[in-house]
């Protein structure tokens, strides 16, 4: 290349150094079993945002597992060779007697704004992906239920705080009787049972992604915050930060926290987790860590009583099931593993709860391709429900709801289906699906449900978290159409 220009020679630099990466990425995405394992070629969509644009990901489904290679490593390698050349033979157009230095320092001083521009070309085309497949779920979902079961109306709207992280309904303050807590980013408000506001709480001036009031034998009303590539945080009923568990190494991210009474004293415990390597951390009342227990890549994670025994377990699941098969592995107040069971599915997404028509122990509801399936502990089907576009991957939640007191109870499930669409599905205590409701939002939103008595014949309603324009928060309440 003794004779070549400087574009052209930074040009093969660039190529070669985006060849590495993307060999890289792809010996680690064949060599994975997690369903994730595609997540290793994110940065790519950022670094080759024009392909992704101007080729979307189906026309490479050609060329079957080595698709990302030819994508990112010949396509995008190919990019980035052309970008120093080309910027290099403009300015040798306009500047004939350029220095070859001079033109160096342009070429790579413009990189960083040729990335800036990719990044939003990149937000712009994962968005025209999602719109693309988008028509199709909502044409099945819509056509699939009957939309005048349930009635909704908004019951709390807020424009500075961004999206709901949370709805609970606790007795947090003395004397104030059950309250509604509605956590958003930027804090948290408090409304009484007919939903007027009380109060506002601002936690520490920060914002969190997640937030949930805890309650036990202290007497005393927590929040539990959760920060993205930060750490977890317990605040008092003032906003005064109790405890704060932020991550030591650097090269990892924590995921997320979960509580619950796992030993039976009446206190808390806080089970800290990471997605990868590290696994879980449990973490006492005062912050104090009790045990870890490594996992090379979790899938979902809740403290809950999953065996039926009255006793508050941590129950998670593995990433590892690209082979159809997923692992829950129950552990005990000590980090022991207590049970372990393999279930036929490709959903590390899941929810324990009780479904009506069961007389086993509470049951494990997972989100699959086109349906909802309640197995028991063991796996065994407890019952099939019709989920048209459901699919595995996305967060998830599902809560029962007696919306009239002399009815049996009735399911309602929140999906995460793609970055900004997410669906609601009700059913009867037979299975069937009565209600079915799709929801384009902005920005990042958590699957928020809880219900709400409204009156003393224990009929309840349904609450969910929303976004609406303007990463406007809204709570929606359903209630049977009369």
């Amino acid at each position: 290349m003794k004779h070549k220009s400087i574009g052209f020679k930074i040009g093969v630099a660039l190529a070669v150094f985006h060849l590495c990466l993307a060999l890289l990425a792809f010996f680690a995405y064949i060599n994975c079993r997690s369903s994730t394992a595609g997540l290793v070629f994110i940065r790519f969509f950022v670094l080759d945002a024009p392909i992704l644009f101007l080729m979307p990901p189906a026309l490479f489904k050609v060329f079957g597992e080595a698709a990302p290679l030819i994508q990112f490593g010949v396509f995008g390698s190919a990019l980035w060779f052309l970008i120093p050349w080309l910027i290099d033979m403009a300015i040798t157009h306009i500047f004939p007697n350029g220095k070859r230095l001079v033109r160096a320092i342009v070429i790579v001083g413009v990189i960083p704004i040729i990335l800036v521009g990719f990044s939003r070309l990149s937000s712009f085309s994962v968005k025209r992906i999602i719109q693309q497949e988008r028509p199709v779920e909502l044409k099945k979902m819509l056509n699939s239920a009957t939309s005048d079961f349930l009635t909704k109306k908004v019951i709390f709207e807020n424009d500075a705080w961004g999206p709901v992280t949370s709805i609970s309904r606790i007795n947090c303050k003395s004397g104030s009787g059950m309250e509604l807590v509605v956590a958003m980013y930027g804090g948290i408000v408090f409304l009484n049972e007919s939903y007027q506001e009380q109060s506002r709480l601002n936690l520490a001036g920060r914002r969190f992604n997640m937030t949930e009031p805890l309650y036990d034998n202290t007497n005393f009303c927590r929040f539990l915050a959760y920060r993205y590539g930060e750490g977890v945080y317990l605040f008092d009923l003032d906003g005064k930060e109790i405890w704060k568990f932020i991550k030591s190494d650097k090269t990892v991210t924590i995921d997320g926290s979960r509580f619950g009474d796992v030993d039976g004293d009446g206190k808390m415990e806080f089970a800290v987790y990471y997605r990868y390597r590290q696994g879980i951390v449990l973490i006492d009342s005062d912050g104090k860590t009790r045990w870890e227990h490594p996992v090379n890549a979790l899938g979902h994670l809740e403290i809950t009583d999953i065996l039926g025994d009255g006793k508050a377990r941590v129950v998670y699941t593995n990433s590892n099931n690209a082979n159809g098969t997923t692992d829950f592995t129950v552990l005990d107040s000590d980090g022991t593993v207590v049970n372990q069971q393999k279930i036929a599915t490709k959903s590390c997404e899941f929810a324990v709860i009780k479904w009506p028509n069961s007389a086993a122990n509470p049951n494990i509801l997972l989100t699959e391709d086109g349906n909802i399936r309640i197995v028991d502990i063991k796996g065994e089907n407890v019952v099939q429900l019709d989920a048209p576009g459901c699919r595995p991957y996305g967060n998830m939640k599902a809560v029962t709801v007696k919306f009239r007191k002399e009815e049996p109870e009735y399911l309602a499930v929140r999906k995460i289906l793609f970055p900004d669409l997410s669906v609601l599905y009700v059913y009867d205590a037979n299975g069937k699906l009565v209600y079915q409701k799709t929801e384009v939002f902005e920005g990042l939103l958590a699957p928020t449900l809880t219900t709400m008595p409204v009156n003393e014949t224990g009929s309840e309603k349904l609450l969910v978290g929303a976004s609406a324009g303007n990463f406007r928060a809204q709570v929606l309440e359903y209630s049977l159409t009369r």
